[in-house]
């Protein structure tokens, strides 16, 4: 197969300053496409740093669009974070990102 461009998108937090609390409520919830916990358990590995976390999925059809999908819907919940979403070999990384904490 040819070289084909890797795709690759930041979104920004909504609200930077917004306090870092989901807001995501139990009727909220039921409209989403499908719950965070089981979207994010699709992932094949998962790493934490001071920042954030990465997400490996399975590059399987369709694992790109619910990755949008997921952005779009956590970014309404926690608009605090930051999200960015790439290709990598046969995988598909989501990296989730807080604000940093201001220096005292």
């Amino acid at each position: 197969m040819p070289n084909q461009p890797r795709r690759r998108r930041f979104v920004p937090p909504l609200d930077p300053n917004a306090e870092p609390v989901c807001l995501l409520t139990a009727e909220w919830a039921k409209t989403r496409s499908e719950p965070p916990d089981a979207f994010l358990s699709a992932a094949t590995a998962q790493e934490t740093d001071e920042r954030g976390a990465t997400f490996r999925f399975a590059a399987s059809p369709g694992m790109w669009e619910r990755i949008e999908t997921f952005i779009a819907e956590e970014r309404q919940c926690c608009p605090f974070f930051a999200f960015e979403q790439w290709e990598e070999g046969d995988e598909l990384m989501l990296r989730i990102t807080r604000p940093q904490e201001a220096s005292a």
